[in-house]
């Protein structure tokens, strides 16, 4: 069984910054011996879609950016979005209580979806 720290990831943005994520996701994986996480021909694991607005993510998955080139390529697909000031939000959530990462960029007020951290409480 393969081990390694997981976490939870949403993202949030407009219909349009779905798409796109999607081509340049496309893009970056050409030609590469890889299984991308979300695509033109690959819904990621959750997808919601409200209002023009997409929510979507992974849960329990290893997020390392910079090592894992599915993880990178949808990083970089973000970062387009910023650069193009198209509204997203970006949730990551760890294994330990400290450790969320939640970043937004453009007018992110105007999404009808929106991704927040959540505390999570095992109750024994």
């Amino acid at each position: 069984m393969e081990m390694g720290y997981r976490s939870e990831v949403r993202i949030a943005t407009t219909r349009e910054g779905y798409d796109l994520m999607c081509e340049k996701v496309d893009s970056l994986s050409e030609g590469l011996d890889s299984y991308p996480l979300m695509g033109t021909e690959r819904e990621p694991e959750f997808f919601g879609e409200e209002d023009g607005c997409v929510v979507f993510g992974w849960d329990n998955i290893k997020w390392y950016d910079g090592m894992l080139v599915d993880v990178t390529n949808v990083v970089e697909a973000l970062a387009e979005l910023a650069k193009q000031e198209i509204p997203h939000e970006f949730c990551r959530v760890g294994e330990t209580w400290d450790d969320i990462e939640f970043r937004a960029s453009g007018e992110n007020e105007e999404l009808s979806l929106h991704v927040e951290p959540v505390a999570y409480i095992d109750i024994v």
